[in-house]
């Protein structure tokens, strides 16, 4: 499934040459969002939970378009929210180059006044404002998880993995 949406915060500046990429992660399925600096369209789009090669396939392609039409090498930042799925999505875009930042759920700002709808792809919507900010030099827009090394992976990692 893709679907395109606006959102309300333009990417970071037009020079930077910035592909923002964020995942709502479930077991099942990850709903991935993809945005150039410069844009304002998000595109969203489910792969199955943790199909890695379906997630490179997306970043790649959109990747080597924003290349292509900014003329210049594109920098790839990601997010997801701290959760079930642990630190090994991390550390797999770390292998790929792609600069991650794992976010602390609770400290994303959520309207207090009146009921807000949840869903994925508002929660998508609402992680990429976040990131496109903090990139955009707001640190004070959410607090960023530091990931344990390796060799201190949780169980759900090793479970996982079939380490543990």
């Amino acid at each position: 499934m893709t679907s395109s949406h606006l959102i309300d915060i333009p990417a970071a500046g037009t020079q930077d040459g910035t592909l923002y990429v964020g995942f709502e992660l479930s077991k099942s399925t990850w709903l991935i969002g993809l945005v150039v600096s410069g844009e304002s369209r998000l595109s969203q789009h489910k792969v199955s939970g943790g199909d890695t090669a379906a997630v490179w396939q997306l970043i790649s392609k959109r990747r080597a378009q924003a290349e292509k039409k900014q003329g210049r090498p594109v920098r790839v930042v990601s997010c997801y929210e701290a959760g079930y799925d642990g630190f090994w999505l991390d550390r797999w875009l770390g292998q790929q180059s792609i600069t991650n930042r794992v976010l602390d759920s609770s400290s994303i700002e959520m309207p207090r006044r009146a009921r807000q709808a949840k869903t994925d792809r508002l929660d998508l919507e609402r992680l990429m404002r976040v990131l496109i900010r903090y990139e955009g030099g707001e640190p004070e827009v959410c607090s960023v998880v530091r990931p344990p090394s390796p060799s201190r992976r949780t169980p759900v990692e090793c479970r996982a993995n079939g380490t543990g």
